[in-house]
């Protein structure tokens, strides 16, 4: 049997919704790590994606309890489908040497814990030398944002919380990443971002944005992306349908 828009081997798992239960809400989820010296790409080429590391990286993610089967390669421009409940069993992974890019639903979560940065701190771990920079985003009844920014030196920001409101769940500041980063005023300005800002109005996703090109190329085409089929646990399964399809 398949689900949704690829095949691949079909385990109910832990799932309270059919597979082609339709989702409720949209939104983005990346986490990118970059190896030093930065910027990655600059003096030297990206390696073509490696298939096998990818599928490695993707079963030792917290947000996967196994990998089922890699079900399509896509250009790294394009989306995996996100449209029922069957999707949300969709890991996207490029692994092209020193740049990484993992793409997975499960990194978001409105209910009060951070998978995110959970990730974040495992590949922090495994990559010490390298930059991490993650964002997702749950549009709801408004915006839902968490954000992480980790640099190898130690500097570190976590923002989370709903867009326009005041209780934000934040650690660092977006002046120490725009220090740490190199991020002049004019391109800080350029994506909306105001140091002085409250965190419910503060463009976030210009300043992981800023950092991240900062670190390494941000040119997505010609590259290619393994789409697998995991396993959920039945916490993750939980935490999954309560964002977005609840």
């Amino acid at each position: 049997m398949t689900q949704g828009g690829f095949g691949g081997e079909d385990e109910d798992g832990f799932w309270m919704y059919p597979a082609e239960q339709e989702l409720a809400r949209y939104g983005e989820f990346r986490i990118t790590v970059v190896e030093s010296p930065f910027p990655a790409g600059a003096d030297r080429a990206l390696a073509p994606h490696d298939p096998e590391r990818a599928r490695e990286l993707a079963e030792a993610l917290g947000t996967v309890d196994g990998v089922l089967a890699e079900v399509d390669r896509i250009e790294a421009v394009e989306r995996m489908p996100f449209g029922t409940r069957a999707d949300l069993d969709l890991v996207g992974i490029g692994h092209w040497g020193d740049l990484i890019e993992i793409n997975d639903p499960a990194l978001a979560f409105i209910g009060g814990d951070f998978p995110l940065a959970k990730v974040a701190e495992e590949l922090s771990r495994r990559h010490p030398r390298a930059a991490v920079i993650g964002s997702t985003t749950v549009h709801h009844h408004a915006t839902h944002h968490t954000h992480v920014i980790h640099h190898p030196g130690g500097t570190r920001l976590f923002a989370s919380g709903w867009a326009g409101e005041s209780d934000w769940d934040l650690v660092g500041t977006p002046y120490d990443i725009a220090v740490t980063f190199g991020l002049g005023a004019d391109e800080l300005a350029e994506r909306g971002v105001d140091l002085e800002a409250e965190p419910g109005d503060q463009a976030w996703e210009g300043l992981t944005r800023a950092a991240l090109r900062s670190v390494g190329p941000l040119a997505r085409a010609g590259r290619s992306l393994s789409v697998f089929r995991v396993r959920r646990d039945e916490r993750t399964a939980g935490d999954l349908e309560e964002t977005w399809i609840d």
